[in-house]
């Protein structure tokens, strides 16, 4: 029973219900207990209604994977159990040198099991129907079964059944078995008819026999009843009543008396409960089915790479090789303290071929081999997917509570000391270096890209996915245009250019272009790429597995960047934007201006009205930024021979 509570120090109403036994597994707790967030009890009893309802659906969730549990095992068991006895009917019929199949195995198997289910029910009718079913069942030397079972069978007391209550039932039962089993081809056919009937009366304790004999082959202990029970003997009767043997004519159906139809009108007009599954189908609550649920909420078509995707579909299949294939319902809070302390064993950067292994061998593996584990910041991904899933999982009322809500993992929050800012030596030692005065030191994207990073403070990967055409002017000042695509663009080929993404809302700006890379003549080499009419501003770029046009140009600057001797970790090519911000302080420029060129969100509410700075103002400030250690006339002096090499090739 669920109880109405209130906190006696903050007055607070509190939902409290314990949990059913069955379910304190899956729940992970023995009580809930939840804050209503008022101190009204009127208000508290409506909330209190809504979050009982939810708990509700909860555990009917948990009841239904449950009963597709069972459903499940029962299929494994009657599989496992009906093809155990066909090989011992294979093996026995062997020894006469006769030539059996597994087909003729089920057939015996299932005909012999018919034939007793058949004497059983029939020896319950009593009258003349017993010494006939006696008659017919005196030999059995045809079925799979071995000699002492058949003895142990026939000795069975009958039991009185509950299938085919009507007299006419009956007799015409019997009529059908005395005539068909007399033609060799029609042999099982009436006998099918009695595990029809059976099956639509759910006289699952009829087939008792049947269902311990199928069960015993599959190595199964099958209680004598319960839901187990019910689950195996619906589907032994199934198999039985719906079996079609190999040597039957095809026009054998058409013969065959509509016995279950019959059974079923009799058994409305006796209001019985029409005929259900044993085990209702239960909806799929996997971590997979979640996912595609996702996938479908973003509209994200199966062809479609995106990384966020891929790394969350990464993160639920090493969840369910770690933890195991469970549903959604059942996932517990030390699940996903496991998976997380599990995640820290996987290897990291390793090849593919064992990147194919399970994530246990891979585990092993890592171990044996001393190769490094996966950092803090990377298992924190794994678990923000798990914890997002499962987030929607809440949304959907498939859970009420998100267990993972609260799991932290030490570590995996940026800290902002992952990248430093290059000093006035490391910038000297860049851009006074020849890759910056030399025109053949290297390509003109990776010059350009160079020389944008630290005047503006832009993502390196905001630069590479610009287009000619967002190089615009903007009340007499030149600026470039950062935006997403709403919708796929196509090329000057005629085909489809890769969709462009923004990191957050803030990423979508103007920025006003720097004085000194107007100097080097960046517009001439913009209108360069508008006539050839480039799809792309750096057009030579070769975008990597996710469309990211940057990924393999920041590698290769990475590496000139080393070769220069800037080997530090925490310094890479991304810390221009580092480097910009902390010029822009030493210049005392505005705290708020740096942040809306350089994409990132502002602290204050209500500096975000009026969608920030003025550009004026924005480009008066961004051009003080000149960083003293170097010396900008080389660089400018490279950037138009550049230029004016490029417009030689394109005479």
């Amino acid at each position: 029973m669920a109880g109405l509570y209130r906190h006696p120090k903050s007055k607070m109403w509190w939902f409290r219900m314990v949990v059913p036994e069955r379910h304190r597994l899956a729940a992970g707790r023995r009580e809930w207990k939840y804050s209503l967030g008022t101190t009204d009890e009127n208000e508290a009893r409506l909330r209190h209604a809504e979050k009982l309802a939810e708990i509700r659906r909860y555990m009917a969730g948990l009841d239904a994977f449950a009963a597709a549990s069972i459903g499940e095992q029962a299929d494994q068991v009657v599989a496992k159990g009906m093809v155990a006895l066909a090989r011992a009917n294979i093996a026995h019929q062997a020894s006469f040198d006769l030539h059996f199949d597994m087909a003729r195995g089920i057939d015996n198997v299932s005909y012999g099991m018919l034939k007793f289910l058949s004497l059983r029910v029939r020896q319950s009718w009593g009258g003349k129907h017993a010494p006939a079913a006696e008659r017919q069942c005196r030999i059995m030397r045809d079925t799979d079964l071995e000699d002492d079972r058949l003895e142990f069978v026939t000795d069975l007391p009958p039991r009185l059944g509950s299938a085919f209550p009507a007299l006419d039932h009956r007799k015409l039962a019997s009529a059908q078995i005395e005539a068909f089993e007399e033609q060799p081809s029609y042999q099982g056919a009436a006998f099918r008819e009695i595990a029809r009937g059976l099956l639509a009366a759910r006289d699952w304790k009829a087939a008792a026999f049947e269902t311990q004999l199928v069960a015993n082959a599959a190595g199964e202990a099958l209680p004598s009843h319960g839901v187990l029970f019910d689950a195996v003997a619906e589907r032994v009767l199934r198999r039985l009543a719906e079996h079609r043997f190999t040597h039957w004519p095809e026009d054998a159906e058409l013969v065959l008396n509509p016995m279950t139809a019959a059974m079923a009108a009799h058994l409305v007009e006796q209001d019985a409960p029409a005929p259900q599954p044993a085990v209702p189908d239960a909806p799929d609550r996997s971590l997979g089915a979640l996912y595609k649920l996702w996938r479908d909420a973003r509209r994200l078509g199966d062809g479609e790479a995106r990384k966020s995707a891929d790394e969350w579909l990464l993160a639920v299949r090493r969840f369910e090789e770690l933890i195991g294939p469970k549903p959604v319902t059942a996932i517990t809070s030390g699940d996903i303290r496991t998976f997380r302390d599990q995640c820290f064993n996987l290897p990291a950067r390793v090849e593919k071929s064992i990147k194919k292994l399970p994530a246990r061998e891979q585990i092993a593996l890592a171990a044996a081999k001393k190769l490094p584990t996966l950092s803090a910041p990377s298992v924190g991904k794994q678990v923000a997917a798990i914890k997002a899933l499962l987030a929607v999982a809440k949304e959907y009322e498939w859970v009420p509570v998100n267990v993972a809500q609260g799991i932290k993992v030490d570590g995996a929050r940026h800290t902002g000391t992952e990248r430093d800012h290059f000093n006035d030596e490391e910038m000297a030692l860049i851009y006074n270096s020849r890759l910056m005065t030399d025109p053949d030191a290297c390509s003109d994207t990776m010059f350009w890209i160079l020389f944008l990073a630290p005047f503006h403070g832009s993502r390196p990967g905001e630069h590479c996915q610009l287009k000619p055409s967002e190089i615009v002017q903007d009340d007499g000042d030149w600026i470039m245009r950062f935006r997403a695509d709403r919708r796929p663009q196509r090329g000057v080929d005629g085909g489809t250019m890769p969709v462009r993404h923004l990191k957050t809302l803030q990423s979508q700006r103007d920025v006003p272009l720097h004085w000194i890379v107007l100097e080097g003549g960046f517009l001439d080499f913009v209108a360069v790429q508008q006539a050839r009419r480039s799809p792309w501003l750096f057009d030579d770029l070769k975008p990597a597995k996710y469309g990211d046009r940057y990924t393999y140009l920041s590698q290769a600057i990475n590496r000139e960047l080393r070769r220069l001797g800037i080997t530090q970790t925490d310094k890479a090519f991304y810390s221009t934007r580092h480097s910009m911000k902390r010029e822009g302080r030493r210049r005392r420029i505005p705290e708020m201006n740096l942040a809306q060129a350089a994409g990132h969100a502002t602290r204050n509410t209500g500096e975000a009205y009026g969608q920030g700075v003025p550009l004026d103002i924005l480009k008066a400030d961004m051009d003080r930024l000149e960083f003293r250690s170097v010396h900008w006339d080389a660089v400018v002096h490279c950037a138009r021979a550049r230029v004016d090499r490029l417009r030689e090739r394109m005479r």
